[in-house]
């Protein structure tokens, strides 16, 4: 176990870091909000602008003299049950000793404003991730990303609706149907959990199809990803899936697929969608940090002794 400790770093920290972000050049999660995530704790920090409400971030930082070592962003994610780790940037291409500091000093933090889990996503193959898992995640899924086809064919006609409010129950019963349980036991064992992870998936726009009084399929849209869990077993669902992503996500967009979608696979290559890699997604489960009470003394002839 390594020495080293990592410090959450205060907004103003956060704001002096920023122009240190050029040095820390190695990237071991992939990013896709915490730079942002960064420069507004440190504009928020300044008063230099007025900043909509963001959700609670924590910023961990390993110092090195003036200088940082390296320096992880972490955001709450719905519901408070997770925190999704955004960024993890290191100034050497590979330390290990940082790498477990930090996600240490963030799980720590993180359980210290009551959160549960710990959720990171990173590339498969990334030569991090035996440091990953000595800080103690634990890799539960691979992620397949396929980008959509340049010449795709918009079809109007769709089954889907606007997914609603009284919707959520019904699309995690469905995450319930559809996710293989060694998923869902370390991702959702709860409808708590489920909200995190739908959070973490940063969807705008959600879509929903009826069958039988139940729900069939959802169809998660976001500015770069586009997400979607069925009951697969119904004859031609995959198509409709795939058909109301190519309708709603923006061009720049890919469909994440988990490795229990085989048949979205299969119909979505055949549809000329390219695959662009893979990556890993992995979880820490965290201790529940409770602070004890305070304790009063008192006499001990105050206490009634038995006969």
């Amino acid at each position: 176990m390594t020495d080293l400790r990592a410090d959450p770093l205060s907004p103003i920290d956060a704001a002096t870091l920023w122009p240190q972000l050029r040095r820390l050049a190695t990237e071991v999660i992939a990013t896709r909000a915490g730079e942002n995530l960064l420069l507004s704790s440190g504009l928020a920090a300044t008063g230099l602008t007025h900043l909509p409400r963001m959700p609670r971030t924590v910023v961990v930082g390993l110092r090195r003299g003036l200088n940082y070592r390296g320096v992880l962003v972490g955001r709450e994610l719905a519901g408070g049950a997770g925190w999704e780790l955004v960024s993890l940037r290191l100034v050497r291409d590979k330390d290990d000793e940082a790498v477990i500091a930090l996600l240490n000093a963030a799980a720590q933090e993180a359980a210290s404003r009551g959160g549960r889990t710990v959720y990171q996503r990173m590339a498969e193959g990334s030569p991090h991730m035996p440091a990953v898992r000595r800080a103690g995640l634990v890799a539960y899924q691979t992620e397949a990303l396929y980008a959509l086809p340049a010449g795709r064919t918009i079809r109007e006609t769709s089954a889907f609706r606007s997914a609603g409010g009284p919707d959520r129950h019904g699309v995690f019963r469905l995450y319930c149907r559809a996710v293989p349980e060694h998923v869902r036991r370390l991702e959702a064992p709860t409808l708590q959990d489920w909200r995190a992870v739908l959070d973490s998936f940063d969807c705008e726009s959600e879509f929903v199809l009826d069958h039988e009084g139940a729900l069939a399929a959802w169809v998660g849209i976001g500015d770069r990803e586009a997400r979607a869990i069925a009951d697969w077993r119904l004859e031609g669902i995959s198509d409709e899936v795939l058909d109301m992503v190519e309708r709603e996500a923006p061009r720049q967009a890919v469909i994440v697929l988990g490795e229990d979608q085989e048949n979205l696979r299969h119909n979505a290559l055949a549809r000329g969608y390219t695959a662009l890699g893979e990556r890993l997604v992995c979880a820490r489960r965290l201790a529940v940090l409770n602070s004890l009470k305070e304790v009063v003394a008192a006499p001990a002839e105050s206490f009634a002794l038995p006969q």
